[in-house]
């Protein structure tokens, strides 16, 4: 490859490339600022699904690599279904992995 990254940052001076750390630490916090918090995300998704659904689980991992586990319901029943099909869903995969 003739392209050679080595050479070119004798093309910068010490200030040039502070300031180009400045900038973009910069721009990292003012992008951290214009993401919403965590809970006004799970407000969009719970009514995003709230149309479709009247009760729902989500299990999985947010764009950090955290696990999410989320179950939303009204009633009792509802809370007590979502886990026995949970299970269910569970137990067919498990059995599915096993042969």
């Amino acid at each position: 490859m003739d392209d050679d990254l080595g050479s070119n940052l004798n093309e910068f001076s010490d200030d040039d490339i502070k300031n180009i750390l400045k900038e973009a630490l910069t721009l990292k916090i003012k992008d951290k600022r214009k993401t919403p918090k965590k809970n006004e995300l799970n407000n969009a998704l719970i009514g995003t699904l709230g149309e479709f659904l009247t009760c729902f689980k989500i299990i999985g991992y947010d764009l950090d690599g955290n696990p999410i586990n989320m179950t939303v319901y009204k009633e009792k029943i509802e809370k007590s279904a979502l886990d026995n099909a949970f299970m269910e869903e569970i137990g067919r995969f498990m059995s599915s992995r096993m042969g």
